[in-house]
Formats: structure tokens, C-alpha cells, sequence
């Protein structure tokens, strides 16, 4: 919502002037009977719940049932269309002066003015109750306090005509404003007016002392709501004057724990303070007087303007109920049509994800038996391996006996070899007559001779030839010519 917006093509927004638990209120200029008039609209985020809208609904019921000075007037009801959903509108008149609340900010106010505001909120509460409307939330904030001193008694948005309450709902959601309720809505027991005059009881110790009877966390105010006895307002209120025990007395009584000990009514509560308010009249001034609601209820059937008014408002009623049931047909087929598209969607999802899940149960058996596979042809392959090495380290092991036994052999013909040559060349030295070939064990005469130094070479032996200029062949011959 924005300034110069124009709901139902009549109200024109001006500007937010306030904003409750429920809807936001505007100052708006009636195009049709040109005045301004103050229009309340039901917040964005509740617009599509048949309960809020249900909830607006009965406090244009029920304010616009009321017929009392102290009590705001309903003008008119109806819904703008726009292009997400539909808001749904009260138009009140617009008052002028500021909240109960912000008076008390600056203080309690003189005694004789606080008891005319109580005097005239009691008798609001009167016509509340004869109707058979339960305010639930009476306080300070409640109450606008105009120029010329009169009183409203406004925002009925979550008032009851029943008799059961719903202080404290289901999900633990406070109904209502904790340091003016009544003991009785903390544990739901059976509600009725003297609910409200607790809260006004609460209310009136405000406007006494400057502050409530009870302070602190919800807990705590739960806790002495129901077992605390609170002081009376003229041990709180600095004087002179004092306040009269009458007052005191009636404080108390509105403040009962117990609904039975509380006065019976509204009306009894607004002739008490009327008695207590006769003899504090300002010199110069009438003592505090409350307006006959019967004699206003009166007048107002009288007005033509009204019933016609009335009659509107019957038939505004009307339609919107018409609306509401529609909103909530509509809302319960969307929600079946959800519903059965979510199992839908449910049950497909359930017979992809069991397919999916099947498919990767057979790719991981598929997967393993290969493995398997895979595994037992690495192990074959490994134990041939190891058996063809094995084989072979047996193939050379042999090779490499053989190959020692051969070299053995080998060695040793060598050694045969080098002792025929040996044999051989030394025979041969000793027939060319190069030196006697010594006998096997026998040693020779004289001194010891030098150790060899081995059998000559071939190749020594030559030498030896051709330095005695003999010719070893030569030498045979002559040999063999003087045999």
C-alpha cells in the first residue's frame, strides 16, 4: 500500500497513521461524502487466510454492532481487488488527539481527569458487554484520548461473543497483551465480561500510578497475575491529594484473582467511579459525567442516515461472508488438488528412485563379478608365472652344475696338458743335449744347487739352439749316424 492509492474506487490513502497485530491503519479521503475517515487494512502477509479473514470479518461485526460516544464508529466494510489477492478494508471514523499510552508516557494526570477517562471507558465496556462482546484486549493503547477530553475505545480485531477463550492458542501464541490480562486467559478457563474488567482494573492502576500493577518477563507476569496481591495505587500515587480509600478499594477488587470477587458489571464499575468522582469536581468545573448509551443507542436508531448506514453495513456483511465462504471453498479444493499432485509426485519419485536404485544394485553385482573375474585370471596368470621361473631357476641351477662340472673337467685337463707339455719339452731339451732331464726323486752330488725356476719353454729352448749354433734336428742326426 502506498499514499494515493484509492480502495474499491472510493477511499483515497493519505498516510500510515498506525499499525496493529492485524492490519495497518491509514488516514483516507472518502471521494463519495468527501471526509476523511480512517481506514484500516488487513495486513498483506494474513490476506490469504480465511482465518484472518474470518477475524476481520467479526470485528466488523462487532465494532459496527456498538452504538457508543466512547465506542469508534464503523462507516463502511468491503475488499480491494489487486492483482495478487484481495485486501480486505474497515473504514472508522477518524479520530483526532493521541493514545491513552501516550499520555501516561508523561506521567499519571490529575486525579479528576483520570477518573472521567476511567468513567467513560467503563460505560464503553457496558454497551460492549450488554451487546455480548467481549473487548479481550483493553489498555492504554487502546483507548484514544481526544482534544476535548472524550474518549474511543477502539480495535475490537480480536473481541469474542462466545464464551471460550483463546488467551493461550494451541501453538502457545499470546491472544491479547500479558500485563492486562486476566488470570483466567492463561489457563483458558470459561471467559466472560469480568475478563475485561480485570484488564480495565489493570488499566485504571495506570492511569492512578503512571505504571501497571505487574512488570517483568511473560513468565513472570503469568506468575503474578495469578498469585501476587499487588499495592494499592495510593501507596504508589505521590500526593497531596490522597487517593480515597473508595478508590482504592474498588482498584482491588477489579484486581481479584478470583472472577467472582469482582464487581458484577461494567455498570457497577462506572457508578462506583461516578460516586468516587462527585465530590473531586474542579471549582468551576462539572464533576465527571459518563453519556446515557441507552439514550445515545436511542438517538442513533432514530437517524435515518444510521439505520440506512446499518442497512449497508448488514449487506456488506453479507457479501463478505459470501467471499469468505468462497475463499475457503476455493482454498480447500487448491489444497486437495495439491495434495493429490504432491502424492502423485510423491509416488513417482518413489518408483524412479526404486528403479534407479535396482539399476545400480545390478551395475555393482555386474561390476563385481568382474572383478571376481579379473582377479582369478591375474591370480592364474601369477601362478603360471611363478611355476614357468621356478622352472626355470631349476634350468639354470642344472645349466650352472654342469657348466662347473665341465669347467672341472676342463681344468683338470689343462693341468694334464700343461704336465704332458711340460714332459714333453723337458725330454726333448735333454735329447738336444741342452741338460739332462733329472730323474724322478733323485737329487744330484755337490752342493745344493739353486732352486729351478721351472722347465724350459719352447721357445728358451730354441733360443738356447741358436745361441750354441746346434740345431737340435742336426744333433739327432749326428746322434743316430754313430750309433
Amino acid at each position: 500500500m502506498r499514499p494515493g492509492e484509492v480502495l474499491d474506487g472510493r477511499y483515497e490513502l493519505v498516510e500510515q497513521i498506525g499499525e496493529g497485530a492485524f492490519g495497518a491503519v491509514w488516514k483516507a479521503r472518502d471521494a463519495r461524502i468527501r471526509r476523511l475517515v480512517a481506514v484500516k487494512v488487513l495486513l498483506p502477509g494474513g490476506t490469504g487466510s480465511p482465518k484472518d479473514a474470518a477475524r476481520f470479518e467479526r470485528e466488523v461485526a462487532t465494532a459496527g454492532a456498538l452504538n457508543h460516544p466512547s465506542i469508534v464508529t464503523v462507516h463502511d466494510f468491503g475488499q480491494h481487488r489487486t492483482a495478487d489477492h484481495p485486501l480486505f478494508f474497515l473504514v472508522m471514523e477518524l479520530l483526532d488527539g493521541a493514545p491513552l499510552s501516550r499520555h501516561l508516557a508523561d506521567g499519571p494526570p490529575p486525579l479528576h481527569r483520570a477518573l472521567d477517562w476511567a468513567a467513560q471507558i467503563a460505560g464503553a465496556l457496558g454497551t460492549a458487554h450488554r451487546a455480548g462482546v467481549i473487548h479481550r484486549d483493553v489498555k492504554p493503547a487502546n483507548v484514544m484520548v481526544q482534544p476535548g477530553g472524550a474518549v474511543k475505545v477502539v480495535d475490537f480485531g480480536i473481541a469474542r461473543t462466545g464464551a471460550a477463550d483463546d488467551g493461550v492458542t494451541s501453538t502457545n501464541v499470546i491472544v491479547g497483551t500479558p500485563a492486562y490480562m486476566a488470570p483466567e486467559r492463561f489457563d483458558s478457563r470459561t471467559l466472560d465480561a469480568r475478563s475485561d474488567l480485570y484488564a480495565f482494573g489493570c488499566l485504571l492502576y495506570e492511569l492512578l500510578t503512571g505504571r501497571p500493577p505487574f512488570r517483568g518477563t511473560l513468565f513472570e507476569l503469568i506468575r503474578q497475575h495469578g498469585e501476587s496481591r499487588p499495592a494499592a495505587p495510593g501507596t504508589l500515587r505521590p500526593g497531596p491529594p490522597a487517593l480515597p480509600a473508595d478508590l482504592d478499594a474498588l482498584v482491588l477488587d477489579l484486581l481479584a484473582k478470583d472472577p467472582g470477587h469482582r464487581p458484577a458489571d461494567a455498570e457497577e464499575v462506572t457508578d462506583r467511579l461516578l460516586r468516587i468522582a462527585g465530590p473531586l469536581g474542579r471549582p468551576g468545573h462539572p464533576a465527571a459525567t459518563v453519556p446515557d448509551p441507552r439514550s445515545a443507542a436511542e438517538r442513533a436508531e432514530q437517524d435515518a442516515y444510521v439505520l440506512a448506514r446499518r442497512r449497508e453495513a448488514d449487506e456488506l456483511l453479507a457479501r463478505a461472508r459470501e467471499e469468505v465462504t468462497r475463499h475457503q471453498e476455493r482454498f480447500a479444493t487448491e489444497a486437495a488438488l495439491l495434495r493429490h499432485q504432491a502424492q502423485q509426485e510423491a509416488a513417482d519419485l518413489k518408483a524412479l528412485t526404486e528403479s534407479a536404485a535396482q539399476q545400480i544394485l545390478a551395475d555393482a553385482r555386474a561390476r563385481g563379478e568382474q572383478l571376481e573375474r579379473d582377479s582369478a585370471a591375474r591370480a592364474a596368470a601369477s601362478l603360471r608365472q611363478l611355476s614357468e621361473n621356478e622352472q626355470r631357476n631349476d634350468l639354470l641351477s642344472r645349466q650352472a652344475d654342469k657348466l662347473r662340472s665341465d669347467a672341472e673337467q676342463l681344468r683338470r685337463s689343462v693341468e694334464n696338458a700343461g704336465r704332458q707339455a711340460s714332459d714333453f719339452l723337458a725330454d726333448a731339451a735333454a735329447r738336444a743335449g741342452l741338460g739332462p732331464a733329472p730323474e724322478p726323486g733323485q737329487q744330484p752330488d755337490g752342493p745344493p744347487a739353486r732352486p729351478r725356476r721351472g722347465r724350459p719353454g719352447m721357445r728358451e729352448l730354441l733360443g738356447r739352439s741358436r745361441a750354441t749354433g746346434r740345431d737340435p734336428q742336426g744333433s739327432e742326426e749326428a746322434r743316430r749316424r754313430q750309433e
